[in-house]
């Protein structure tokens, strides 16, 4: 049985490690939230909720007294964080191979929801390897891959949209969605891949473990990216 695992990561460019820098400060006030049907208290000033979804500061009071008009400068400013919502329909594929050739499938369907960009990182793509190498004559199986919405069935073999594992690994303009209206209300594309089956992979197991990284590329430095909450 041969095996591919794929484990996705979210996660920001660099962890936030630093105090938050909020740039006006202030006393935070009470907030809550619409939660469909009543309002619900987001984050409470006297204990601070660092996985609230909304968190309110007050500042620059002012006050004075004459006879006279007053103009009174009142600011209100939102920051608001990049988010991300995703799926995929399965995170490993399992080959059974009963002869040599060439073989694909559709197998992942993935879903991705922002607003801002998002960089799909692919790291440690690799052919698969045999889990023992003792036992076999050739020991890797060579695999591509191909990002898209391949529904008629996938690429011809040698098509530009097939991509070698190994260069899966390299940055490349498409690893990037950009912000639009669809990314905001989710896009969907598939991951395919194919196989090439030799004549000399013996009977085996053979396997490669690789991850895809969801980086938030717009992130605001008030949000803690390995956790998603608000740095304190």
């Amino acid at each position: 049985m041969k095996k591919f695992i794929i484990a996705l990561l979210v996660v920001g460019l660099l962890p936030v490690v630093a105090i938050a820098q909020y740039p006006y400060g202030g006393t935070e006030v009470a907030s809550w939230y619409w939660d469909g049907n009543a309002w619900k208290v987001s984050s409470d000033p006297t204990n601070p909720d660092p996985a609230a979804l909304a968190r309110c500061f007050a500042s620059y009071p002012m006050d004075s007294s004459c006879n006279k008009n007053w103009k009174i400068p009142v600011k209100i400013h939102a920051s608001i964080a990049q988010w991300i919502a995703w799926s995929m329909s399965g995170t490993r594929w399992d080959w059974y191979v009963k002869k040599p050739g060439n073989y694909a499938a559709d197998c992942i369907t993935a879903t991705l929801k922002s607003n801002q960009n998002v960089l799909v990182d692919y790291h440690g793509f690799e052919p698969l390897w045999a889990e023992d190498t003792a036992k076999t004559v050739l020991d890797t199986i060579p695999i591509w891959y191909a990002v898209g919405d391949f529904t008629g069935g996938p690429p011809p073999k040698g098509d530009p949209h097939w991509v070698y594992c190994r260069d899966m690994n390299n940055p490349a303009e498409w690893d990037t969605v950009y912000d639009s209206y669809n990314l905001h209300y989710g896009i969907q594309f598939k991951l395919w891949n194919y196989i090439h089956v030799e004549n000399c992979n013996s009977a085996c197991e053979y396997q490669d473990d690789a991850f895809i990284s969801l980086i938030l590329l717009c992130q605001k430095e008030w949000i803690d990216t390995l956790t998603g909450y608000f740095v304190p």
